[in-house]
């Protein structure tokens, strides 16, 4: 026996029968005494050795163990590479290919093919089995909450790619450069391989068509009807951009919202033009006969558009069409005039008044913060009296909020800054007049704030909530009526308030019905406390909701009553969102109306609304009530009235949905990114909104970049030094 070290010498055909032939699966070469010459071939002794499998003499020697038929092809198998791949066989029972045990890879495995292909086969999968040993598990979390191991995914690490870019705004190319291959590949994973801009764009438009399609085909299914949002934005590449934003109240009674579309609309905002956007997008989405109500602003343009939505929407709740004139028709589509929009209109009727007053404090900060020498100056003089220094940021003309904040955070320390400022200029700038005025303008710019605020929400039913400011605004102008200094500024704010105002809105009303701490009752009783500060008679218009009211009902009944299904009485739900000023309508809690479960079963043949109507008010006047979750739990009670009720109460009110997309937009296409197209833009903002909606994160009704302009402009260092406030 030739020792493994010794030279491979030819073997004469004469000595066939003595040679001793290397365990080989090329029973084809050694039937016809032929010798392989390639190391894929090798005998035993060297293939072991090749493979590193133990003792190459008991390699060479052992005997081969007989092989059943259904493992072979009919010929004794030698090779140790067999015992790591599984043969398949053809009909004539021949061998045509092998898969390997670890991988389940298959490869080509006939006679004449010679077992070198599956030798190298078998040493990669052992060095990838060796380097899986070397490397930790990895955990990853599922769904459920059980664990799994995570795997590596160049996929799944391209559509997260993609997400990330939308999320934060980044250029389509930041995975394609070597400073993040080597930040991934160094940080978190060897393995990473570079995505180019390209294949970036391509993964976007995917990721983009599955997000459409999961909203097309999952999500809008499976709603009764939506409401749209729609604005018109002007970005810094002078392209103007139109959204479209559907708002729906979901299956399991929660409110949602999503952007749907974000169009080039390159000619001019006409009412024709804005029709034919929407329009489309709606469309795309095959939700035509879905649409309940559209919220847009207060321009002429946006009234034409609704004239022409109105017919093509009209398939939810049908036409009512005068039988005295025929050609007159009331489409059922509710247009919706942003009520955000009104209050701005109406504060800045009155800061137009207040311009002189303003420019003075606005002079006084810009004088303080242009020297560094006077603002360590002010910081010594708060430290002598006691009170936390800090600098005032100014407001922007054109965002009435921001002069509240500038009042905000300026008023508290008007004694140390008049001090100051008129002992550094020399003369009385700020005199006791001046800070009358900016503290009554603080507080009537707080009341519009907080009602700003209040109804630029996402999450919650924002319908209800309007009568409820109305009431509050109403009644701050009449208290202030006779203050001769602010008479000036209240009087066009009052005209402007009458001018939107004066006559409610029916969805206002509506919404504020079916909230069942009002009710009927409710409603009278809030027109009497209205009817106080605006000296108008509204028994007309209660009258009015009423019939209007039960005529809507009465198209609910007609589309839905087939599907009504036995009536059982659930108690209500307590969980909520926001405190309202029911002390003022009802002479405080617990006057009237009753605790938990409240409305009556309605008996068989009654009209669910004159049940509803009937029953008793709950009393939950605190923070803890939550509309939709009430009338969830009496969605059997009233099955034809909750959805009536959903439809209402999903209905935003103002068009800050819309609005919120143009911050974003604004980011997407800054100065170094305007060569992105319209295309590439909708596809960013949808993703984000729809990675935004995955965490309820959409929409803050807060503008907290705004309020941290004016907040955090401490001198001091220490954070817990002495607060500011009023020196007496």
């Amino acid at each position: 026996e030739r020792g493994s070290d010794e030279p491979r010498g030819p073997v004469a055909m004469d000595d066939i029968d003595e040679a001793v032939y290397p365990a080989t699966i090329n029973e084809d070469l050694v039937d016809y005494g032929h010798v392989p010459d390639n190391v894929d071939d090798a005998g035993g002794a060297d293939a072991a050795a090749f493979l590193g499998l133990g003792n190459v003499t008991e390699a060479v020697a052992a005997p081969v163990p007989p092989v059943s038929e259904s493992q072979s092809c009919g010929s004794k198998r030698r090779s140790p590479v067999w015992d790591n791949f599984d043969e398949i066989l053809d009909d004539k029972r021949v061998r045509i290919a092998a898969v390997c045990k670890f991988c389940r890879h298959r490869l080509s495995a006939k006679s004449a093919a010679g077992t070198g292909h599956l030798l190298r086969h078998q040493n990669a999968c052992k060095k990838k089995a060796d380097h899986a040993k070397m490397v930790q598990t990895r955990l990853a979390m599922n769904p459920d909450g059980s664990y799994r191991n995570w795997e590596y995914k160049p996929d799944v690490a391209r559509v997260e790619l993609c997400k990330l870019i939308a999320r934060l705004d980044l250029p389509l190319s930041v995975a394609d450069n070597d400073a993040w291959d080597d930040y991934i590949q160094r940080a978190h994973n060897p393995r990473h391989v570079r995505v180019s801009r390209f294949s970036t764009s391509r993964d976007l438009e995917k990721l983009f068509i599955d997000t459409i399609n999961n909203l097309k085909h999952i999500v809008f299914p499976g709603v009764n009807s939506i409401c749209l949002t729609s604005d018109i934005w002007s970005g810094n590449a002078k392209e103007d951009y139109i959204t479209v934003v559907a708002h729906f109240i979901n299956s399991d009674w929660q409110l949602k919202k999503h952007v749907i579309g974000f169009r080039l609309i390159e000619e001019a905002h006409t009412g024709t033009n804005i029709a034919e956007r929407i329009s489309d997008v709606v469309e795309a989405f095959g939700m035509t006969d879905k649409i309940f109500a559209v919220s847009l602003d207060n321009a002429s343009s946006n009234n034409n558009a609704m004239q022409i939505l109105a017919p093509i929407f009209s398939g939810y709740l049908g036409v009512d069409t005068d039988p005295d004139n025929p050609s007159k028709k009331t489409y059922y589509v509710v247009h919706q005039r942003c009520a955000c929009h009104v209050i701005n209109l109406i504060v800045k009727s009155g800061l137009k008044r207040l311009k002189p007053y303003i420019e003075i404090f606005r002079t006084a900060i810009s004088y303080l913060n242009a020297s560094n020498k006077r603002i360590a100056e002010f910081k010594d003089y708060c430290l002598l009296k006691g009170v936390r220094p800090r600098k005032f940021g100014l407001d922007m003309d054109v965002r009435w909020n921001s002069t509240y904040l500038m009042l905000k955070h300026l008023i508290p320390y008007k004694n140390v800054f008049s001090v100051f400022i008129n002992g550094n200029i020399g003369y009385a700038a700020l005199n006791g007049e001046h800070w009358y005025v900016a503290e009554k303008v603080c507080e009537f710019l707080e009341l519009f704030y907080e009602s700003t605020v209040a109804l630029s929400g996402v999450y919650y039913p924002t319908s209800p909530l309007v009568l409820h400011h109305i009431i509050e605004i109403a009644t701050h102008f009449h208290e202030c009526r006779g203050d001769s200094k602010l008479e000036t500024v209240i009087g066009p704010m009052r005209m402007k308030f009458e001018k939107y105002w004066k006559k409610i809105p029916m969805l206002y009303s509506f919404a504020f019905i079916l909230d069942p701490r009002a009710k009927l009752r409710g409603l009278h009783m809030a027109l009497d406390l209205l009817a106080k500060s605006t000296s108008y008679n509204y028994n007309l218009y209660a009258n009015e909701v009423k019939h209007e009211l039960f005529k809507l009902y009465n198209k609910y009944e007609n589309k839905f009553a087939a599907a009504r299904p036995a009536r059982t009485a659930h108690p209500s739900g307590l969980t909520g969102k926001r405190k309202q000023a029911w002390g003022k309508i009802f002479g405080g809690p617990g006057g009237s109306g009753t605790s938990g479960p409240s409305s009556n079963i309605p008996i068989a043949g009654t009209c669910e609304l004159t049940a509803y109507l009937d029953s008793d008010n709950v009393v939950a006047y605190d923070d803890s009530f939550d509309i939709l979750n009430w009338w969830h739990d009496h969605k059997l009670t009233y099955p034809v009235l909750s959805i009536m009720a959903k439809d209402i109460m999903s209905v935003p009110v103002s068009t800050t949905s819309s609005e919120s997309c143009f911050s974003q937009s604004g980011r997407i296409l800054e100065d170094r990114r305007r060569r992105l197209n319209p295309e590439t833009v909708e596809q960013l903002i949808i993703i984000k909104d729809w990675e935004l909606a995955a965490r309820r994160a959409q929409h803050s009704v807060e503008d907290l970049e705004l309020e941290e302009k004016f907040k955090n402009l401490w001198l001091d260092e220490d954070n817990a030094g002495a607060a500011a406030g009023d020196e007496s």
